[in-house]
């Protein structure tokens, strides 16, 4: 989505050099790091906020995610906005892992890319044109640091449904890209359909999102029908050049042929 901003205004903050990273390595802060729970470990910057763990297991299954994500719904590439052959800065919000980061920094070695998140499971020896930080970007009441204004490229991939202000959240992205930049939000709709049209509301995947969405969304303000209100909020904040890109994602037996079938190596 093409920004089209006049300058980009100063914005200013008190989240401080407490926070900042260095290039190799991720931040230390004040809050403890992890916590642990019924055997699994979750990120403790600010507990409650996000329900999924970020131990081994979860990063086991966020580089299965990743390379299945890159390699067949993007058919090899890493996003689809024109930015061009020389970007400066490159944002990844919500980065988790850091594996589209790592990729991104591995693509354009001259570019500075950041990656955000509130876990701190990021490498720790990363290429010298990448930061990790750990930011609750979702608070309301702070406006973003300096590091992010001038973004060629702000990327959330799937981040807003568990957002609980996904429109200042996009509303920051635009006041943040450079003159021309570019946000790209890529999000699953929870929606199961069939061409046969077996796939009704009583289907058992659609069983399964309720059973999800139900706890999350009271628990931590989750709402996983966002994505389909993505591109009206873009629309109404400013953005141009507003493009869905639709794909659909193969399941049951469909999923089990190539190229959809990936195996993960056990950990």
């Amino acid at each position: 989505m093409d920004s089209r901003l006049p300058e980009p205004q100063e914005v200013t903050s008190d989240y401080g050099d407490s926070i900042t990273t260095s290039e190799f390595t991720s931040d230390n802060t004040v809050h403890p790091l992890h916590f642990y729970e019924h055997g699994r470990r979750y990120q403790g910057f600010i507990q409650g906020r996000y329900g999924m763990p970020n131990d081994d297991a979860e990063q086991l299954r966020e580089g299965v995610k990743h390379k299945l994500y890159v390699d067949y719904i993007l058919g090899g590439g890493l996003f689809l906005a024109p930015i061009g052959d020389n970007p400066q800065k490159i944002v990844d919000l919500g980065t988790g892992f850091g594996f589209w980061a790592l990729d991104v920094a591995e693509r354009f070695p001259s570019a500075r890319i950041i990656g955000t998140d509130l876990s701190p499971v990021q490498p720790h020896w990363t290429p010298p044109n990448v930061e990790f930080r750990v930011e609750d970007l979702d608070d309301e009441f702070r406006p973003w640091t300096n590091i992010y204004h001038d973004a060629d490229l702000i990327h959330l991939r799937f981040l807003l449904p568990t957002i609980r202000w996904p429109r200042t959240l996009l509303q920051r992205c635009l006041e943040n890209l450079k003159p021309g930049g570019w946000a790209e939000v890529h999000d699953i709709v929870p929606v199961t359909f069939s061409d046969d049209g077996t796939a009704g509301d009583d289907h058992p995947v659609h069983a399964l999102y309720r059973l999800i969405e139900g706890p999350f969304s009271r628990l931590y303000g989750w709402n996983f029908q966002v994505p389909s209100d993505v591109a009206d909020m873009l629309r109404e904040l400013g953005f141009v050049n507003v493009t869905i890109h639709a794909q659909h994602d193969w399941i049951d037996v469909w999923a089990q042929k190539p190229p959809l079938q990936v195996a993960p190596d056990n950990p």
